[in-house]
């Protein structure tokens, strides 16, 4: 047993080391993220000095801001460091979590982990879903190990980090009280008592909530700045609907490809087993939490895998019960014919994940705007005031939330009045993507609102490895400047 431990800490250290030189090199081969969302978060962390408000920001999760808040100072590529230092914690906090439930090949849920397309996708990004994905196995460990209340209160921090946070502290409590009825019922206690220790002790799970609004009612003393601060499309159909089946269509995405027949077969496995309830529970909460609220629109829902990557290390030990069964059925036929087939699925699960990432041509925008960029400190404009169409443009520009506001809460109108009344040596850095898109602005619309030209430039962009996948990007930018 020491030498299946030892060299099971051995592969795992190496995994480890292996997939942090991994998120180097996707750092530096991928400049940008596949959503704004990236960009928009960097900002608000970036400007969380200025403005603290940010800190307790209901879009901008507190959790995170308060952890990006100082990489921000430091740059986009330093936050993305930090981020692939969350990946890799997770990562070792899930083998551990995999040896805690004594499974065989524990090591193998890192690799697991990262045959998971849209895991693959965040853990060099500044997305969100990562940092809870950690809270998240942290807690679950402790849980495991017994240690309730440091998991309670761990579990308490996730409302933080996400929304979906709320949610699983619900089902966190009810975990703690039906493992305090099932002790109950083993050692007899008088029924008033039993009562008492189940309920305070469920409150530690509120400690996290208590926090925020504690220091959202310092920071901007309102009491209900949560409430006020909640975005307001949360509320509305934004991204539309889709069906209840939604999830389960793009299942590859957040499972991988080859690797959906070993999670479901572990799954199968593991449901009715109770020391492993904590973890089949979570990932169908977040898998029906998110069906649920695609097909009704609810709370914003936009339908993206990405989501349930909040829950990735639970998918992976999963995953990983599955793998073990299949191999050992395998293993009986010949140990040779097993290891190809194991080294051949994880080569290409990681391949899968990879072409995933290469896949979202937006990604490809920071090469085109650092190019404008450049070009704009080469030809220096004395401007005083930027309106931008992405936010890459303000991180570029060297300019906060609070210098360069985001135009995302304005209508099509307010933003042309803004335009017209804008003051001169007022810079415009526009796209034909994002500016048409979200904002229903051309650079044309703009030139008409009393803005000159200064430069445009169409840029066709190939993805980083599969140059023809999906096509090239082509996107224009532009440079207007009011006099």
């Amino acid at each position: 047993m020491m030498n299946r431990n030892s060299s099971d800490l051995r592969n795992a250290h190496l995994a480890l080391a292996l997939m942090a030189l991994l998120g180097a090199l996707l750092i530096l081969l991928f400049p940008g993220g596949p959503e704004q969302d990236t960009e928009f978060h960097f900002l608000e962390a970036r400007t969380s000095w200025s403005s603290p408000g940010f800190f307790v920001d209901v879009w901008g999760r507190p959790l995170y801001i308060t952890l990006y808040a100082l990489p921000a100072l430091l740059g986009l590529t330093a936050a993305r460091w930090l981020a692939v230092g969350i990946g890799v914690a997770t990562a070792w906090q899930t083998w551990r979590l995999a040896s805690d439930l004594r499974l065989e090949r524990a090591w193998l849920v890192i690799p697991l982990l990262l045959g998971q397309p849209v895991f693959f996708e965040l853990f060099p990004d500044l997305l969100t879903e990562p940092l809870f994905a950690l809270v998240f196995v942290v807690a679950l460990r402790w849980h495991l190990r017994g240690w309730t209340r440091r998991g309670m209160l761990m579990a308490s921090l996730l409302p933080l980090a996400r929304p979906e946070g709320f949610f699983l502290c619900l089902l966190w409590g009810v975990w703690v009280a039906a493992e305090n009825a099932n002790s109950a019922r083993s050692t007899p206690a008088p029924i008033h008592r039993q009562r008492m220790s189940n309920f305070p002790s469920t409150l530690i799970l509120t400690t996290g909530l208590l926090g925020w609004w504690m220091a959202a009612m310092c920071i901007t003393h309102d009491p209900l700045f949560i409430v006020h601060n909640w975005p307001s499309t949360w509320h509305q159909d934004v991204y539309g609907r889709g069906t209840i089946f939604s999830y389960g269509q793009r299942a590859s995405e957040f499972l991988g490809f080859l690797l959906a027949v070993p999670f479901a077969l572990g799954f199968c496995r593991k449901m009715l087993a109770r020391a492993w309830v904590p973890v089949t529970t979570s990932v169908l909460l977040l898998f029906l939490l998110h069906s649920f609220f695609r097909a009704y629109g609810l709370l914003g829902e936009a339908g993206y895998p990405r989501y349930m990557v909040s829950v990735a290390p639970a998918i992976a030990v999963l995953t990983l019960e599955g793998w073990n069964a299949i191999a050992s059925r395998i293993a009986q036929w010949s140990t040779f014919v097993e290891g190809v087939l194991a080294s051949m699925t994880l080569a290409v699960s990681l391949v899968w994940s990879f072409l995933y990432l290469d896949s979202f041509s937006a990604a490809r925008d920071p090469i085109a705007l650092r190019e404008m960029s450049d070009w704009l400190h080469e030809h220096p404009v004395p401007y005083q005031r930027l309106v931008w169409s992405n936010a890459r443009m303000c991180i570029l520009c060297g300019l906060t939330l609070k210098q360069s506001p985001s135009l995302r809460s304005y209508s099509r109108e307010e933003i042309l009045a803004s335009l017209r009344g804008a003051p001169s040596r007022t810079l415009v850095f526009w796209d034909d993507h994002f500016g048409p898109d979200w904002f229903g602005l051309t650079a044309a619309d703009i030139e008409d609102s009393g803005f000159n030209r200064i430069r445009t430039r169409r840029y066709s962009l190939p993805g980083v490895v599969v140059r023809d996948r999906g096509g090239n990007r082509e996107v224009e930018l532009s440079l207007l400047f009011k006099p």
